[in-house]
């Protein structure tokens, strides 16, 4: 029989889910459907979870993205933006056989996603596979390659709860099926306390195992021997392993990632990298060299990530919770996360119209150390030195330690700013390194001159000196912003930016020519949202975000001309270019201020604490 392509058909299947994911809504209310963590396994490795997405795509209406969606003086571009998507879905829809309308109606409740490490098959799946009696050495290495493999499997799992659309998503789970038995899959039904559950066991190795069923309005998809059968024993109660809900890690993460909300998050995700790079790397056969170097850095102190996401209430747009497990002591990779707290007002040289701020208080000196004893492990004794300090010293007079580590206080500011015109690389940065005593830094400035003197230019701007590289790449491709980078002590900053323009703005801010950042009261209305949301705990790390400036950026983007002319290019081989270019060329695009009042500033911290490091988002309502 003729072996058909799988590759539409499987992506058909992530298509749905994908779709689901950003399509839907918020509080799941009770019901017989038990929730992932309690069907899924303990040792599962990645996991993403909505709790409701008839209740997320309510919310999104009232949303400021919906909201906006649904102005009078955007709706109709808008509308052409889907009409876009769904033209190019037509390909997949033919596939699956539903529209991208009736796509994104299916999932109801819950939809869940995950990836676990794969049960070995057993006797049944593999006579179903060929045989292979080829005893040559290339065959040898064959099996051994393949026995690796199904040690180091990695499965797949859906959930998806889809409601009174439960038969639409029956209809694409049937045609895939078809095409599996077509390619040569051998379908193994059998009924589990009424519940029919279908086994598609492939033809050969390499290909793995299917298994799916329907009950209570949801349909289970598995890919990986035995992953829908343990959800339904689970779902059942028949089995007594234990699940993601019994898993301490699990249960740790998620326990940072509630916050101060009184609702349940929308969205949850959790993930075991150590486990996951584990399973990859000795999948890959590197595992006898590889992985004990990833022991020695230290990996298996992480003991989990995950995150959630809320929407809605009187104050904020959304809010977003991000917690790392991590075991003590950190030595290892992890002896370089040295965070501190400090002050988080914008320095003086921060104008106000950035487009972002962050400030990240570290233990500079300590993480160097450390540092060094990482690389040390695969390099000898002293490898900074060796690499850094002594080349340094020896080029350019300068000593690592006292010039640079020793004089610094452990702050670092960044500031970000659209430079016009607006171009592809408007988007600059001006990073700051907060000084002990900026004299030490103008005499090594002034070591390096006298052996590099044709190496740096030098002026002056507001009675600040800016140095400038005499050698600069000038070869940018049209369309693209020319990069002029430079440095300048600031009163007690080192500031490093590849825009002079911005350079130039941070010095006249601190001289008081621009209004400056700590003044604008969008930054104090953030920074008190965040003294709510750290609930007592000191941050390391604050950041203030204009959503709508880096808007403006895209929106600048689509009316510019040469924008428009790289799409139409593109579009010659590539029909999402292409379409997006007739798109733009179809539509005039509403005065940005249409756009710009549907957004408000947001904010971002960071905090550490004994278990781990944890960080939260929001942004507020415009």
């Amino acid at each position: 029989m003729q072996t058909l392509p799988l590759r539409p058909l499987f992506f058909a299947a992530f298509a749905t889910l994908g779709f689901a994911f950003s399509s839907a809504s918020a509080l799941a209310e009770e019901a017989d459907v038990p929730g992932a963590p309690h069907l899924i396994p303990e040792d599962t490795l990645l996991y993403l979870r909505i709790d409701n997405a008839d209740k997320l795509r309510e919310g999104m209406k009232d949303s400021s993205l919906g909201k906006m969606l649904d102005d009078p003086q955007l709706k109709p571009f808008a509308g052409d933006i889907y009409q876009t998507l769904s033209d190019l879905f037509a390909e997949i829809s033919d596939e699956v056989g539903v529209s991208l309308d009736d796509l994104l109606a299916i999932p109801s409740g819950q939809v869940a996603a995950a990836m676990m490490p794969g049960n070995l098959p057993d006797e049944e799946s593999s006579n179903a596979k060929q045989a292979d009696d080829d005893d040559s050495e290339e065959a040898i290495r064959r099996r051994i390659a393949q026995k690796r493999r199904e040690q180091n499997s990695l499965a797949g799992l859906f959930i998806v709860d889809a409601g009174d659309h439960v038969s639409e998503l029956r209809t694409i789970v049937e045609r895939l099926e078809k095409r599996l038995i077509e390619s040569g899959y051998v379908r193994r039904a059998s009924q589990i306390e009424k519940v029919d559950l279908v086994r598609l066991l492939p033809p050969r190795s390499g290909r793995p195992e299917i298994e799916f069923f329907e009950h209570q309005e949801t349909i289970v998809f598995g890919i990986g021997h035995l992953t829908a059968s343990k959800v339904l024993d689970h779902w059942l109660e028949r089995s007594e392993e234990r699940t993601l809900a019994d898993s301490a890690n699990f249960g740790n993460v998620m326990s940072r990632c509630v916050g101060a909300e009184s609702t349940r998050p929308q969205m949850t995700f959790y993930a075991d990298p150590y486990h996951v790079i584990e399973r990859l790397v000795k999948r890959g056969g590197a595992g006898a060299f590889v992985w004990p170097m990833l022991e020695d850095l230290g990996l298996s102190k992480i003991r989990g990530i995950g995150g959630s996401s809320f929407r809605g209430g009187e104050t904020f747009e959304d809010i977003n919770h991000l917690h790392i497990l991590i075991d003590t002591p950190r030595d290892g990779f992890f002896g370089v996360l040295r965070p501190e707290t400090g002050k988080i007002t914008p320095p003086d040289w921060v104008p106000d119209d950035v487009t972002a701020y962050s400030t990240v208080h570290w233990d500079f000196a300590k993480a160097y150390e450390n540092l060094d004893k990482i690389i040390a492990k695969f390099q000898g004794e002293e490898p900074l030195k060796r690499f850094v300090e002594d080349p340094l010293e020896k080029a350019a007079r300068l000593n690592v330690k006292a010039d640079v580590i020793e004089n610094l206080t452990g702050r670092y500011a960044s500031a970000t700013w659209l430079e016009p015109p607006v171009k592809l690389n408007s988007q600059v940065v001006a990073y700051g390194f907060e000084l002990n005593d900026p004299e030490v830094a103008k005499s090594a400035i002034a070591r390096f001159r006298e052996v590099k003197p044709e190496a740096l230019k030098v002026d002056t701007v507001s009675g600040i000196v800016v140095y400038s590289p005499t050698r600069v790449r000038r070869n940018m491709p049209k369309g693209f912003r020319q990069p002029t980078p430079g440095f300048a002590i600031v009163d007690n900053w080192l500031l490093l930016s590849d825009s002079r323009p911005m350079l130039e703005r941070a010095v006249k801010a601190k001289q008081g020519g621009l209004p400056r950042l700590a003044e604008e009261p969008d930054f104090d209305l953030v920074a008190s949202e965040l003294g709510g949301k750290l609930d007592g705990e000191k941050p390391f790390m604050i950041s203030f975000v204009r959503g709508a400036e880096h808007l403006r950026l895209l929106y600048e983007l689509a009316k510019s001309e040469d924008s428009r002319a790289f799409l139409r290019r593109r579009g010659e081989n590539n029909v999402v270019a292409r379409q997006f270019a007739e798109l733009l060329q179809r539509n005039q695009l509403p005065p940005y201020d249409e756009f710009e009042k549907y957004f408000a500033p947001g904010g971002i911290f960071g905090y550490n604490e004994p278990s781990g490091i944890h960080f939260g988002a929001f942004n507020l309502k415009p």
